[in-house]
């Protein structure tokens, strides 16, 4: 049986149902291996992150692998690279699926792999449009990329904008196979379902009522450019219209400061995944502006739950998961068009609907089960097979 290595930072929520699924579905003896069990500023319950992992999960952090590392490993970069060697070489895999190519632990690994001939395929969710490096920092970032694609069995592409961006390094199309980023859709499309009544009742008790509701999701952090949302309900000065704004971050005294008591301008703070598919149920379409966001999780949650969606066209997600069909895509990151898109949405009730029901249609393709497949077939297909750097 082929043994699978998979190497990833640490167990998201969003993660966790997609691996366990892979362990069934893959005729291999995969082994989920983790930088770290839980990082506590990423707000997620540690008890969440244990719920239904792989049966074969191990972690690199010292506290969690200290019952089989050899004794006297420290921390630190010398101690992360002797644990990942350690896991290499207990291990064994025949093949490799590295989520990124920066940390330690995922540098240590690719280039273990490429001096030992274990084939690798990688995985990240860079886009073309984020990619933004200058000077010297480009310079390293393009020889090491150039070097992993000539090395790479496979590079699994999450969308459109990040296949784009592993061509720009000299992926070639023959070793790029599409791995959708997806969320666990019937979750937040039944968790919608099952709280509307009570998202009815928290839109009374927030004085929603009747309004359409914009609703943000994510930290509160300068590159979200969530003060946009705030200028743009400024300026509509509209009772129809609210927005409610999800997250924790350094911005948001700030951002409090700039809504200036605007009573259409709800912050909820910190919210467990538990809570969020509450926020979905209770709102009417979702806002993504960031200024650099390589994906975007939240577009996938917001689809499944029958959100309309308003997003940058530099968002990741926004190439393949926003259209006409399902809401309004920007052009750019000015508050004056952001209002325009949300008043034209306010305006048509009708439309708004439609849309609402196109990003169910559209988000059902996009699941799970694809990511799955995508990830079993790129596999299959590049094992044992020569790196690009050998066909020429």
């Amino acid at each position: 049986m082929k043994r699978v290595l998979l190497l990833n930072n640490l167990p998201a929520p969003y993660f966790v149902p997609l691996f366990r699924r892979l362990d069934e579905v893959a005729d291999w003896r995969l082994t989920i291996c983790y930088a770290t069990e839980w990082k506590s500023d990423l707000g997620w319950p540690e008890e969440l992150t244990k719920e239904g992992k792989a049966p074969r999960t191990i972690y690199l952090d010292q506290t969690k692998t200290s019952a089989w590392l050899p004794a006297g490993l420290s921390g630190g970069t010398v101690g992360t690279v002797l644990r990942m060697l350690t896991v290499l070489r207990r291990e064994r895999p025949d093949y490799l699926i590295c989520y990124g190519y920066t940390l330690t632990p995922q540098v240590t690994a690719l280039l273990s792999a490429m001096l030992t001939g274990v084939s690798f395929a990688l995985i990240g969710d860079a886009n073309i449009y984020c990619d933004q490096a200058r000077g010297l920092r480009r310079m390293a970032k393009r020889f090491w990329l150039q070097l992993l694609t000539r090395k790479a069995a496979a590079i699994m592409t999450i969308g459109r904008a990040n296949r784009r961006f592993w061509q720009s390094y000299g992926a070639r199309d023959e070793r790029l196979f599409p791995v959708p980023f997806t969320v666990d859709n019937g979750y937040f499309a039944q968790q919608a379902e099952a709280r509307r009544s009570e998202a009815v009742a928290r839109r009374d008790l927030l004085g929603l009522t009747g309004r359409i509701v914009f609703l943000y999701v994510g930290r509160l952090v300068a590159r979200k450019n969530i003060d946009l949302l705030i200028d743009s309900i400024h300026q509509l000065d509209e009772e129809r219209m609210a927005l409610v704004i999800v997250g924790l971050g350094p911005e948001r005294g700030a951002l409090e400061r700039r809504a200036a008591g605007d009573r259409r301008i709800h912050f909820a703070g910190g919210v467990t995944p538990d809570e969020l598919p509450l926020y979905y149920a209770m709102s009417d379409v979702l806002v993504l502006v960031a200024r650099d966001e390589p994906w975007g999780l939240v577009i996938n949650e917001a689809m499944a739950s029958g959100l309309a969606i308003i997003a940058h066209r530099h968002c990741g997600a926004t190439s393949d998961l926003v259209s006409n069909a399902n809401g309004i895509v920007l052009e750019s990151h000015t508050s004056g068009e952001l209002a325009d898109a949300m008043r034209r949405l306010a305006d048509n009730p009708d439309r708004l609907h439609c849309l609402q029901a196109g990003s169910r249609h559209r988000i059902a393709d996009w699941s799970i089960e694809a990511t799955v497949a995508g990830i079993v077939s790129a596999v299959e297909a590049s094992d044992q097979q020569p790196p690009q750097e050998e066909r020429r």
